[in-house]
C-alpha cells in the first residue's frame, strides 16, 4: 500500500508521522475516547444537524482501490477539494483578523501558503506536497511567488503605520516567499496536515472500511481529521471545521465517481 507521501506504507503506519515526532504525535488513548465522544456529540446534536446536512458516506464504499485505473483521478479530484477549502478558510479568516498584519513573521506564513496553488497530482500515488521533496516545495512556493504580488495588491493596509505597511508592498512578494522557505516551521504544519489528511482519507477508504465496517471506520476517520485540523495552525482554529471537510471530500468523490461513470456510458446509435 503506498500512500500520498509517495512510500510505501504498512496499514496503520505513516513514514511522515514518524520522521517529524512532535508535530504529529498522535494522541494519547484516553485523549481519543474523550476526543471521539465529542464528535459524536457534535455529530448527532440538533445544532450540528442543522447546521450540516446529512451526509451518505455509503459511497466511500464503492471507491476505488489501488491499481485501477480510476485510483488517482478520484483521489486527486478529493485532494484538490480538501486543498481548496482549506485555502479558501485560511483566506476568509485572513480577511478577518487583518490586525495579523502588525505581525509580518506570522502573516508571512498565512499569505503565501493561500497563495500556493492546490497540488494537482502526479501520476502515480502523490496527492498533496510533500514537505520532505525539495521538488514539491519549489512548486509549492513558486505557485505561490507567482501570485502573492497581486494578493499584496488586494489589501488595505491604510489604517497602519508606514513600518507596517511596507511590508506588504507588492514588490516585496519574493522577499516574504523568501523568507518563508528560510522559516518553513508554520507552512510545514499547513502543508502536512493535507498530507495527512490524504493519507487518512486513503487508509479510510481502502484498509478500515474492508477492515472495520463502514461506521466504526468513520470514527477513526473523524477523529484524525479532528486532530490534524486542530494541529494545522498556531493562529487559525480549523478543529470545528471536521464535518464540513467531511463532507467537501465526499462531495468531490460523488462528483468523480458519476464523471466516470458518465463516461462509461454507451453511446446510442
Amino acid at each position: 500500500m503506498k500512500y500520498s507521501n509517495g512510500r510505501g506504507a504498512s496499514p496503520g503506519r505513516f513514514p511522515l508521522e514518524e520522521k517529524l515526532g512532535v508535530l504529529l504525535t498522535m494522541p494519547s488513548r484516553n485523549a481519543d475516547r474523550v476526543e471521539t465522544e465529542e464528535l459524536t456529540s457534535q455529530a448527532t446534536s440538533p445544532t450540528a444537524n442543522d447546521a450540516a446536512p446529512a451526509v451518505d458516506f455509503s459511497v466511500w464504499e464503492r471507491a476505488p482501490k489501488e491499481r485501477t485505473p480510476a485510483y488517482f483521478p478520484t483521489y486527486s479530484a478529493v485532494s484538490k477539494a480538501i486543498q481548496i477549502a482549506l485555502r479558501g478558510w485560511v483566506r476568509e479568516w485572513f480577511t478577518a483578523n487583518l490586525e495579523v498584519l502588525q505581525r509580518p513573521h506570522t502573516a508571512y506564513p498565512i499569505l503565501v501558503y493561500q497563495c500556493t496553488h492546490p497540488f494537482s497530482g502526479k501520476p502515480t500515488n502523490i496527492f498533496t506536497y510533500d514537505i520532505q521533496q525539495t521538488d514539491a516545495l519549489n512548486r509549492a512556493f513558486g505557485s505561490a511567488a507567482a501570485k502573492l504580488g497581486r494578493e499584496l495588491k488586494t489589501l488595505d493596509t491604510k489604517q497602519y503605520s508606514w513600518f507596517t505597511r511596507e511590508h506588504y508592498f507588492a514588490y516585496r512578494s519574493k522577499e516574504v516567499v523568501s523568507y518563508v522557505m528560510k522559516n518553513r516551521k508554520a507552512i510545514y504544519k499547513m502543508l502536512n496536515v493535507e498530507t495527512v489528511l490524504m493519507d487518512s482519507i486513503l487508509k479510510f477508504a481502502i484498509i478500515d472500511i474492508p477492515k472495520l465496517g463502514l461506521e466504526e471506520a468513520l470514527t477513526v476517520l473523524r477523529r484524525s481529521f479532528n486532530t490534524q485540523l486542530r494541529r494545522f495552525s498556531d493562529q487559525i482554529e480549523m478543529g470545528h471545521r471536521t464535518e464540513e471537510l467531511l463532507k467537501i471530500a465526499t462531495d468531490a468523490l460523488v462528483a468523480k465517481m458519476s464523471e466516470a461513470a458518465a463516461l462509461e456510458l454507451p453511446i446510442a446509435a
